[in-house]
């Protein structure tokens, strides 16, 4: 994983940091939302008792804050992106096209938003183009 943060990105990495004292591996920044990746563990200490970090960090960077925990298992981490939705069952896949894909059984509805970042997220850490979620 060879990723480039610009100024601002890297300024909201600093806050974050500060705010939280834990040091984000990944930010993604949109008009509407601000998605830091941490390491495994350090999410409930992001997040801070009753979430009164993120609202901290949201109202400093005008911004909704989402926190989400690292995982070298693509299903893991698409179990975190998509929490509180329990993960049933999930695998990678390869088709004849030698294109990863990722299926996934769960037990209730994704929203869209959380749809797209699992597959942002799937396809910047493993290069894994098709989520199919049942």
């Amino acid at each position: 994983m060879n990723i480039k943060f610009d100024a601002d990105t890297i300024s909201s990495m600093n806050v974050f940091s500060d705010v939280t004292g834990v040091v984000p591996r990944d930010c993604m920044n949109s008009e509407e939302r601000i998605i830091f990746v941490v390491n495994q563990g350090q999410a409930g200490i992001a997040i801070g008792k009753n979430g009164m970090k993120m609202k901290m960090l949201g109202d400093m960077l005008k911004k909704e804050v989402l926190v989400v925990e690292y995982s070298d298992d693509p299903v893991k981490l698409l179990e975190n992106v998509l929490r509180p939705i329990k993960l049933v069952s999930g695998y990678v896949a390869s088709d004849a096209n030698a294109d990863k894909k990722l299926e996934a059984s769960l037990n209730g509805k994704v929203n869209h938003s959380k749809l797209k970042l699992a597959k942002v997220l799937m396809q910047r850490y493993f290069n894994i183009i098709n989520i199919n979620i049942r």
